[in-house]
């Protein structure tokens, strides 16, 4: 188990990660982040669409970023 810390990288703030959160693996961190991108952009659109997701490890090297997009908004399916 590794420690991966999420912050939210915006245009005009950020949102850091302190606590961190332990996972067996990479993989997963980039699950949790794409999951964390997609919310974002479902529920606070306006103020955090072109910001991402960045993971890193306890050490603080940067292992990935995921952006918060709009496609995410146009890839729900509508419901009937």
């Amino acid at each position: 188990m590794e420690r991966y810390f999420f912050d939210v990288i915006g245009r005009e703030r950020s949102e850091l990660d302190y606590t961190g959160r332990m996972l067996p693996t990479a993989e997963q961190a980039y699950d949790a982040a794409e999951l964390m991108a997609f919310d974002l952009a479902v529920k606070r659109a306006d103020e955090m669409i072109g910001s991402e997701v960045t993971v890193s490890n306890a050490d603080g090297r940067k292992l990935l970023s995921i952006p918060v997009k709009e496609t995410y908004l146009t890839a729900m399916p509508m419901a009937a």
